[in-house]
């Protein structure tokens, strides 16, 4: 394929696959370098670039594009899991995905993207991207572990909370085994999660019961890195990082 041809059609794309649809590897490198030069592809980072041909000329340059021309493996994770499930309560500026390819932060355009290390085996599904194609994001399950394990990649607890909460449904089983085989700190806060949305996703009460016995005997934080506590969670020994009342108000 030419060079120019290849541009044409291809938004987001890394040198790799541009050098393997080329007619000559060689002077597709040249083109390249030249075209970066005069403003018609953008550097993103080492090999990965955005075509400015007039095709795309009103296109935003759409983060899932990005990641998947990266890594066609990559699976968005917190708060960007939040926002590929129509549920983060605000939006936000970071991309955060898991992969193997990248491993240092990298921003382009509003958006700094956030690579973390690929878990094999981690659940995952395709969800279509804002403008093309599509791209891997952890399953609602995963996610409620992943941004209740670590709410500093969500935003925070409360948009933790608030978003996790707007999920329409979820299997709780599956989120629980995620939990169960975690800790009884993770029992504790997937549970009460759970029980607090247990009317809205059916959760059924051996559920909670195993998780409220994993989390016995053990205190724990709804958020390990709060500087202080302000209520309690009696039923599962859990810290809030505020007044009962206003944690509960964060659950939709």
């Amino acid at each position: 394929m030419k060079f120019n041809e290849y541009i044409s059609t291809h938004h987001v794309f890394g040198t790799e696959a541009l050098l393997e649809e080329a007619d000559s590897r060689s002077a597709a490198r040249q083109q390249l370098k030249e075209a970066a030069a005069k403003g018609a592809v953008a550097r993103v980072r080492r090999g990965l670039y955005v075509s400015n041909a007039p095709r795309f000329a009103d296109s935003g340059v759409d983060p899932y594009e990005v990641v998947s021309a990266l890594d066609p493996d990559a699976v968005l994770s917190y708060h960007s899991a939040l926002e590929a499930h129509g549920v983060a309560h605000n939006m936000g500026f970071e991309c955060r995905f898991r992969t193997g390819v990248a491993k240092s932060p990298f921003s382009f355009g509003s958006i700094r993207y956030i690579p973390h290390p690929a878990e094999g085996g981690v659940p995952r599904q395709r969800v279509r991207g804002r403008a093309t194609g599509t791209v891997y994001v952890t399953t609602r399950e995963q996610t409620v572990f992943d941004c209740l394990k670590h709410p500093e990649w969500a935003g925070g607890i409360e948009e933790a909370v608030r978003s996790l909460s707007a999920l329409p449904y979820l299997d709780s089983g599956k989120a629980a085994g995620l939990a169960l085989a975690d800790s009884a700190s993770m029992a504790a806060r997937v549970g009460w999660l759970l029980e607090a949305k247990s009317e809205d996703w059916r959760v059924p009460p051996e559920v909670l019961d195993l998780l409220r016995s994993a989390s016995v005997g053990v205190a724990s934080k709804l958020d390990k890195r709060a500087p202080s506590s302000r209520g309690w969670a009696k039923g599962w020994s859990m810290c809030l990082p505020d007044t009962e009342e206003e944690v509960a108000s964060w659950v939709m």
